[in-house]
């Protein structure tokens, strides 16, 4: 956010016919997603970013085809508000909306306590399941927390301590493989997987496509990946080979993660916008509608058009690495 000294307000005035509801509803809930603040009637106000301009102005395009109109003003001053009152407003608002996602961690903590005690789990989500469930909800509301209130800088301490909370109840015993390899193995080495052949099943999609993406970004940048078939896949031989996201892989699923996830956890990888993007690879691969962010399904739909494309194995491969590039850098700006 730039500095308080120099921040320019976006106002957004409306007006809708009472009738139909469903037309108010429309644009109501679109002001919400913005994080927009409402200072009375029908007038919104947003700081000046150039996605928030970008939203407005479609969302005043889109007025009169229902048979409303709007005005969309910049200005540096709200008179009789001074910027501090304006910000105050903002860091309400996301104060109440971080309240509830604080009593989502007060409750999986509670069940996490009761199991650490002996006590029985009748819900079938697993619990890991329902702490990035938790996390997603946290950086949905922090992504309209524009000005970094005390309110999103507090529940990031707790959801680290859920988290612990979580892997210490979950932990996996020392010496424990599952199928061949290193999934879930904590505390990997990357240094240890420097300049090596990536194997993994042909007709590449969205967890491989996101596995190659982080293998090059923050594991091995001269990874080279291979394609066969999964019947080869099995027992590979060679010591600079790595299966990933197959059956028997060296990293492939766990429970309910996807092979993205469990790179993540075992390679310790906690850079910014990572924990977001594994949870739109996870609705995707995974399909247990754990998310429902709109953008999910967008995404799916260009993944698959590059997978129809008549392309090699490593050019789609390398298409997909881009699209899960852009999702980063996006992921990462408004952090």
């Amino acid at each position: 956010m730039q500095g308080f000294q120099t921040l320019k307000w976006l106002l957004f005035f409306y007006s809708i016919p009472a009738t139909p509801v469903k037309n108010r509803v429309k644009i109501w809930r679109k002001l919400q997603k913005t994080g927009a603040v409402q200072l009375k009637g029908g007038v919104y106000v947003l700081p000046y970013l150039e996605d928030n301009h970008e939203a407005l102005q479609w969302m005043l395009a889109e007025l009169p085809g229902l048979k409303g109109e709007g005005l969309l003003v910049t200005t540096e001053t709200i008179e009789p508000l001074q910027q501090q009152e304006i910000i105050a407003l903002f860091n309400e608002q996301r104060h109440l909306q971080y309240q509830e996602v604080g009593k989502k961690i007060d409750e999986l903590s509670g069940r996490i306590d009761n199991l650490r005690k002996g006590g029985k789990d009748k819900k079938s989500i697993s619990l890991f399941r329902q702490f990035e469930k938790i996390q997603a909800d946290f950086h949905t509301v922090h992504n309209r927390d524009f000005f970094k209130s005390e309110s999103g800088q507090s529940l990031v301490g707790r959801l680290q301590a859920l988290k612990g909370q979580l892997e210490t109840l979950t932990a996996i015993k020392k010496g424990t493989r599952t199928f061949a390899g290193n999934v879930l193995s904590k505390g990997i080495k990357i240094e240890k997987y420097s300049n090596l052949r990536w194997v993994t099943r042909k007709r590449p999609f969205v967890d491989r496509m996101a596995c190659a993406w982080l293998i090059r970004r923050f594991i091995d940048p001269q990874a080279t990946f291979v394609f066969r078939d999964e019947g080869d896949l099995k027992n590979l031989k060679g010591a600079n080979e790595v299966a990933f996201d197959v059956r028997y892989g060296d990293f492939t699923h766990f429970e309910d993660l996807c092979t993205f996830e469990v790179l993540l956890k075992s390679f310790g990888l906690t850079a910014n916008g990572l924990n977001a993007l594994a949870a739109i690879v996870h609705n995707i691969d995974i399909k247990d509608e754990k998310f429902s962010a709109p953008e999910i399904q967008g995404i799916e739909m260009l993944l698959r058009g590059i997978r129809k494309k008549a392309l090699s194995d490593n050019e789609t491969l390398e298409q997909g690495i881009e699209v899960f590039e852009a999702l980063y850098l996006s992921l990462t700006e408004i952090n």
